[in-house]
This record gives structure tokens, sequence and C-alpha cells, in this order.
């Protein structure tokens, strides 16, 4: 924008204001600048200095026209200014910067002012991932509790004796000696690394906790307390940005309050060390000496950086990086930015920068050389670790997974550290070309022309993405179907859906299995699942990718009606790709999974509808979900009661993330009785249709890999209860997730509803972590805790990955039978092969299925995994756990003989 463009613009009606939350600081004291500065911070806390024009214009920004503006600050500096420079000066320099109010005149069609994209620093080696912990409000209070340390007789006493104890730890002799014992007692105790790990995060807290102290003291509001990744470190940091305003000595004290803490719990630590004589507290005190060495170098962002600048009276000691330099070339002029500065900082900063730049290009220079060295190392010894890791989930030990996938994480964080440094150093070295080619005609020209169809095609790269993380998903899924050994509930199933599809007595099932028996008939009658695979197992697991397909197309309509960010749900479909339990119960055909999909269906179909035919045929599919698995009631009537007690209480408006039909009216007509009468209706009915029988108990999983299910069911659970308005889908999951643990037949059916139900609820916690105000989100630490623990929970489950199986010969085994080897006998089959056997050409009278009553008459026996008679086998047909035997049986009398076939 040029000036013309300016005082071409038509004047608004309004005059401009200052932005809301907008606190002029004042001068910038003891400063380095020839020039007086003066400081202002906007809403968000970022902090600018200008020169006295600019500071008093914006002071003047109060409601007045830009004449009225102009005559006052022409007269208050001496200086003759029109309403046209003010103009200018207001909308080139003051509004970029995010200092004055939206124009009205910009206001858009809904009523709410256009975003503005202020300007923000982006200063070098600054620590930009981070997230706040302690609110301000909080720091205050802890700053006031620690305030009287500040006091001259307080610190001096405490200084005296922290330097008192240090002389008289050194004074007793032999400190190499002593810290060489503390090295081997804590290699032979490690949870005394534990503990120096504890000491090291609370005193670097307790290190922030100086910093806000000092800033009350002087006078300024201190803000939060967090945490972030600076460089490769993980670290705390403290906002004390408003000591901007104090005098130079307050500044110095504000930088050195971390310090004078630090000496504080060394003083601590010291005492403790000399009244009682532990060796691994000498470590302590040494490691927390050295930190606060560390903290004195001048060259990083650390409390020597800032003191350097105080005393020097610059806020900001890298933005002379770059002046400097070219300063610093021959025959080169100083800097405009230089030539503002006296000449005793100016000298000061050109020796640092003499000093900083080489060392910075050294440890770059470093870190490149030996990243390629240490890259193959530790990738190696990660290889190891992962090894250790996964014996730990082979052998089952779940607390052990998890403890270690944690601390893979935390030594991953450096590396995160290193990536992201090379990442903002690229920037920084292409920045400038891309600026240069953006400004381009042609550039200009092009981004006018495509800004319309930028938002459709992030909206197309979105959906494409999601759909290959769901395909992934199905394919992951299809391949554990069709290699995952059998359970006793599937070989059952099958048998039952082959008998029903052709008429012939199937085996003895409860009333939800004949169900779902009638169901994977339909299905294998219809496509022909059962003549495409090698085992009528794997046509009948085509049920459960099928099932898969659905619940993965209800979970993208919900995130999309939600609104949840395709990138939230990406994760989440990637953690379910990666956790080997959840796929397992996905690609195993049971009641469980079926009936869930069904309810699913069911379910979106109420909450999306508007005419009652298709909620006519929501029920519907819920009713057959139910059928399917009488366990799914349970779940869904928890969250139908407790949505129906949340509807009822007086005064409650219905929140934008809960799940209830579009036709629902939420109002004075749904009153306490009838809300209550809803839930007295469905809970008893629920419980009675979850208690018909359905066959013994057996599960897809073993005991670790349900734990791990069951961990992070737990997570989500916390979250959504921590959440009103999702405490209705986190009790239902909970209920399910209870279901699942309690060692009962219900358990193997509840845990496609427990994988189901987490990851509906992982999808509303996103849409209200990301779709509510930041005011509304829960706290930043909590967010943290919840992502890092489902991390490690994931990670752990990505260890466990599914069992593979053999496919039993059955075709062999059919040749035999219908050879002459088994003299046209009976031979009695277990569950799974009857049916195999049957496809495979075999007569239904030449078969017996183990457990009916024909065994006992049976000419042959079959077992999967060997013979467990004393006789060997008549015949055999492959080996391994899928291997066939064939035995004798009652009728033979115990003896016979046949070709042995491998």
């Amino acid at each position: 924008m040029t000036q013309s463009e300016v005082l071409d613009r038509p004047s608004p009606g309004a005059p401009p204001r200052l932005a809301p939350g907008t606190e002029l600081l004042g001068e910038y004291q003891d400063t380095a600048y020839e020039d007086p500065r003066f400081i202002i911070r906007r809403v968000d806390g970022q902090v600018m200095q200008v020169p006295r024009l600019l500071y008093r214009l914006a002071g003047s920004l109060d409601g007045r026209h830009a004449e009225q503006v102009a005559a006052d600050l022409s007269a208050e500096l001496d200086r003759e200014l029109t309403a046209d420079q003010v103009t200018f000066l207001v909308e080139q320099r003051l509004r970029p910067a995010g200092i004055v109010a939206p124009d009205p005149a910009d206001v858009g069609e809904a009523g709410v002012p256009a975003p503005q994209a202020p300007v923000r620093a982006d200063p070098l080696l600054a620590l930009r991932h981070r997230a706040g912990v302690i609110p301000a409000s909080v720091t205050w209070r802890i700053a006031g509790f620690f305030r009287p340390l500040f006091t001259r007789p307080v610190w001096l006493a405490l200084v005296t004796a922290f330097l008192a104890v240090d002389v008289w730890i050194v004074a007793q002799g032999d400190v190499l000696g002593r810290m060489e014992s503390a090295v081997v007692d804590v290699a032979r105790q490690p949870g005394l690394i534990l503990a120096l790990l504890g000491l090291t995060v609370v005193f670097t807290a307790f290190h922030e906790c100086g910093h806000v102290t000092a800033c009350r003291y002087g006078g300024a509001h201190p803000g939060e307390v967090g945490v972030g990744l600076y460089l490769v470190w993980p670290a705390f940091y403290s906002r004390v940005t408003d000591s901007y305003r104090l005098d130079r000595v307050g500044r110095l004290r504000t930088d050195l309050g971390g310090v004078y803490f630090n000496t504080i719990a060394m003083l601590a630590l010291g005492l403790c060390y000399l009244g009682t004589g532990e060796p691994w507290l000498i470590i302590a005190l040494v490691t927390m000496h050295t930190q606060t060495a560390w903290q004195f170098l001048p060259n990083l962002r650390m409390d020597g950086y800032y003191i350097l600048a105080d005393l020097v009276g610059v806020p900001e000691l890298f933005g002379f990086v770059g002046p400097a330099v070219r300063s610093l070339l021959p025959r080169r002029p100083p800097h405009p930015l230089l030539r503002r500065l006296r000449p005793g900082a100016r000298r000061v900063i050109l020796l640092w920068v003499a000093l900083i730049v080489p060392t910075l290009f050294a440890w770059l220079v470093a870190v490149l050389v030996a990243v390629p060295q240490l890259l193959p190392a530790a990738w190696q010894a990660s290889l190891e670790y992962v090894r250790h890791l996964d014996a730990d989930a082979r052998s089952g030990d779940v607390l052990a997974t998890t403890l270690g996938v944690l601390q893979l994480f935390l030594l991953a964080l450096p590396w995160i550290g290193l990536v992201l440094v090379v990442w903002s150093l690229a920037s920084l070295v292409v920045r400038r070309p891309v600026a240069l080619v953006a400004g381009t005609s042609a550039v200009r020209w092009a981004g006018r022309v495509g800004a319309a169809h930028r938002a459709a095609a992030r909206r197309v790269l979105a959906a494409v993405g999601l759909s290959g993380l769901g395909v992934l998903l199905l394919l992951r899924v299809a391949s554990v179907a069709w290699s995952h050994p059998a359970t006793a509930a599937e070989l059952r199933l099958v048998d039952g859906a082959w008998a029903a599809l052709h008429g012939v007595d199937g085996a003895t099932a409860g009333s939800s299995e004949r169900l779902l028996g009638l169901q994977v008939a339909g299905y294998a009658w219809l496509t022909g699942a059962f003549g495409r695979h090698d085992t009528l197992l794997a046509g009948a697991r085509e049920v459960a990718v099928v099932a898969s397909v659905v619940l993965v197309v209800v979970l993208l309509v919900v995130a999309r009606s939600r609104g949840v960010r395709p990138l939230a749900v990406a994760l989440l479909l990637l953690g379910v790709l990666v956790t080997g339990p959840a796929v397992t119960v996905l690609a195993t055909v049971g009641s469980g999974l079926v009936g869930t999909a069904w309810a699913a269906v069911g379910v979106l179909t109420l909450i999306r509808s508007r005419r009652p035919v298709m909620g006519a045929l929501g029920i519907a599919a819920v009713a057959v979900g139910v059928a399917t698995e009488p366990l799914v009631a349970v779940p869904l009537a928890v969250g139908v009661g407790l949505l129906l007690a949340g509807a009822a209480e007086p005064g409650r408006s219905p929140a934008r993330h809960t799940i209830g039909p579009r036709h629902a009216a939420h109002g004075p007509a749904q009153g306490d009785t009838r809300s209550w009468l809803g839930v007295l209706l469905v809970l008893p009915i629920a419980a009675l249709v979850a208690t018909v029988p359905g066959g013994p108990a057996d599960l897809p999983l073993d005991g670790p890999e349900r734990a791990v299910l069951l961990l992070l069911a737990a997570v989500a659970v916390g979250v959504g209860l921590s959440s009103r308005d999702l405490r209705p889908v986190a009790a239902a999951a909970g209920a399910a997730a209870v279901l699942a643990a309690v060692p009962w037949r219900g358990a193997g059916p509840a845990l496609p509803v427990v994988v189901v139900a987490v990851v509906l609820l992982g999808v509303l916690v996103a849409a209200a972590w990301t779709g509510s105000p930041s005011a509304g989100r829960p706290h930043p630490l909590l967010r943290g805790a919840v992502v890092l623990s489902a991390l490690v929970v994931v990670g752990t489950g990505a260890l466990f990955l599914p069992v593979s199986g053999q496919t039993p010969p059955h075709r062999q085994l059919a040749a035999w039978i219908e050879g002459p080897a088994s003299a046209g006998g009976t031979v009695a089959v277990p569950a799974g092969l009857w049916g195999d056997l049957l496809r495979d050409g075999v007569p239904a009278d030449r078969l017996a299925r183990a457990g009916s009553g024909s065994t006992v008459v049976a000419d042959w026996t079959v077992t999967v995994g060997g013979s467990t008679a004393v006789a060997p086998p008549v015949a055999a047909f492959g080996g391994g756990p899928a291997g066939l035997a064939v035995s004798a049986g009652t009728a033979a009398g115990g003896s016979g003989s046949g070709p042995s076939v491998d």
C-alpha cells in the first residue's frame, strides 16, 4: 500500500481507536538508543518498541478524528502534522502491527470483523514450540508468596549461606572420589535416576518462579509459566515481558531472579547432603551448579543473553546480527540501525556479534558433521531398544512395555527438536528468495486468481487423505482377517452359517449366534463369499471387513458433521491402524462387531434424519443391532439415559457437540417426569435383553492385548467425563469397557463396542477442543497429558502385533475320507472343519461334528495340531498347529491302519 492509496481511501464513518487490550507501557528506560524509545504491548502479549511520534499517536486514538489528532500532536511535539499524514501513519504503521482496532468498514456479512494478520516478531533462536501451564493469575499469587525473598536482608543472608555451604562441602576434600562413589550407587540403584530427574524438573520450575517473583517485586505483572521445546531440549519458560516497563535495575533483577532461586535450591540441597551424607545428592548438586553456570552463556536465549541485553540497553540483541555483520564487512558503512545507538553500546554489540556468529556457525557445522555418524548408531540403539520392548510385549508384560514406550518418546524429543531447528534454519534461508519471487506481478496475479480455489483444493486434499487412511485401515483389517487364528465362537458360527445356507443340521448356538449365522449365510448367498476363499472362515470374515467399512464411514460422517479438523480424524484413524489389538478385534467376525455396526448406522440415521420414515429405519437398524448382540443395548441405554437426564436440567441449552436427533425438541416441554420416565423404561429393558444367553465365554484377544484396549478406553473415558457435554458418550464407552473387563461371557462381544466407542469419543473430544474458543478448552497441561497418554498406549498397542495362523489342509483330509483308506467310515471332525469338508464334497452322513452325540460311534477322529492318542495316527496331513491327525475312533475298536500323508 502506497501513501497515495492511503490518502485516496474513503474515510470511514468512525475514527480509528486503539485495539482493546493494547497497553502503552511508557518509555524504555536506560536505553542504548540516541533517541528515546517507547514500549507498546498488544493484547496477545507481543511487545514492540516505537519512536515517540508513533507512541503519542497511539495514545491519541481515543475516538478523535484525524484533523483533531494532527492538531493536538503538532502542539505537543512542536512539529507540523496534517490529517493525511496521521491517516497514513495509522493505516501504514499502526494497523498492520495490530495496535488499531478493526475498521467498522471491514465488518463481514455476519457482523464479525474480518480477521486480521498483525505483524508478529520472529526472533532468531526463540522458543517457538511451547504451551502455557500456569496462568498469569496463579503466577501472580506465587510471586506474591515468594516476594519477601527479594528484600535486601533476606537475599544477602541466603546468598551468604549458599557460599558458606559450598565452601564447607569443598573443604571436606576428595570431591571427585565422592562423585565416583555416587555414580556407582546410582548405577546399582536405577530408582535414583528417577529421583535425579524429578529433582531437576522441580528445581527448573522453581527457577521460573524466581523470574516471575522478581518481575512482580519490581512493579510489573508477570504472565504465564509453561513448557516448551527449545532447540533440542525440553524447557520451562516464564512470560515476563511486562518488565520492559521497569528501569535497568528492575530488568536485571528479573533476569537474575531465576539464578537467585537456583542458589536457594542448591542451599537446601547442600544442607540435605551435609545432614544425610547421601552420595547421590552430590551428583544433584554438581548438576545444578553446571546448569546455573550454563544460564550465564549469552549465545543462546538464556538468562545470560537477557542480562547482556539489559546491560547494553536494547531489548533484542539478535535483531542486530544482520546489520552488525554487514557493518563489519570491509569498506561498508555502519548500518542505519547501528547508527541510532550510542557509541559504547554499538561497540559492545559489534563485539558480541563478532564472537557469537562464529560460535553458532561452529556449533551448526559440528552438528551437521556429527549427525550422519550419530544417526546410524542412534537407529541401531533404537532398534535394539524396540526389540527389548517387543520381548516385553510378547511376554505379556503390559506395564514394562508401556513404561518403555514412554521412555522411547522422551528419548525422541531431542531428535524432534533437531528436526525443528533444521527446518527453522531452512526457512530463514529460503524466506528472502521466496519473498522476492512472491513480490513479482505474475505471482501476485496468480495468487489473486487461485485464491478462490485454494480452499476447495484443501478440502479435496483432506478428503483424499482421510479416504486413503481409511482404505489402509481396512486393508490391514482384511489382511489380519485372512490370517488370524479362529476363535471357538467363529468356528461354531461358520458351521452354523453353512448349515443354514444348505439346509442341514447346524451347531447348537444361542439366539444372538443364530441371528448372526443367518446374516453371514445371507451375505454368503448374495455375494458367494464362501466360494472365494480357501476356508469358510475367511469367507465369513468378509462380514467383519464389511462391518469395519460401515464403522469407518460412520466415523467420517460424524467427524464431518461435527466440524472436526481433518488432521485430528487422520490421527485417530492412524491410531487404530497401528494398534494391533484394535485391528484384531475388527478383523474377527462376531456378534459384537456386527451388532455395533448395525447400531451405529441406526443411531447416525436418527441423528441426521428429519423424516419419520428414516427415523423408523434407524430404529429398525438399532433393533437389529441389539438383537444381534444384546450387550449393545447397555452402552446405548446409558448414553440415552444421561442425554434425557441432561435435557431435563432446568435452564440448560443443547450443547454444540451433544448427539441427538435434529428434530428433537429442547425446551420446557421435556420436563423432569418425562425424561426420567424414559430413563426408567430404557434401562430395565436393555438390562433384560442383555441377559439373553449366547454361548460360552470366548475372547478374540489374550489378557495383555485386552489390557491395552482397556487402558486406552480408560484414558478416553476420563477425558470425556471431564467435559459436561460429552458425559453421555463417555458413560456409554465406560459401560462398554466395564462389560469387556468383567470375566464373563459378554467380555468378548463387548470388545468391538469398546473400540468403536473410544474412537467416537475421540472424534467428539477433538471437535470440542478444536471447535470451542481458547478460553473454553481444557488446560494445556491436561491436553498435553491426555495426548501423551494416548500416544504411549497406542505405541504399546503397536507392539502387540496380530497373530498369524496357518490354514488346515482340509482338502487333503477330504481326499482321504473319500478314498479307500477310510473304508467308508464316519469321521468325527472339530468345529470349523465340518463346513470346509462339506464344501470339499464330503457327504454329510460321513461326518460327525465334535461334541455331538454321533461322535461316540465315529470310525475315525480328526484332531488339529497332532494326535492326542497314545497310538500313532493313522494318517497325518501337514504339521505344526494347523496339522491334522486321523486316529481310530470308538467304532473301529481303537485300532486301524492307513497311509501317512505329509
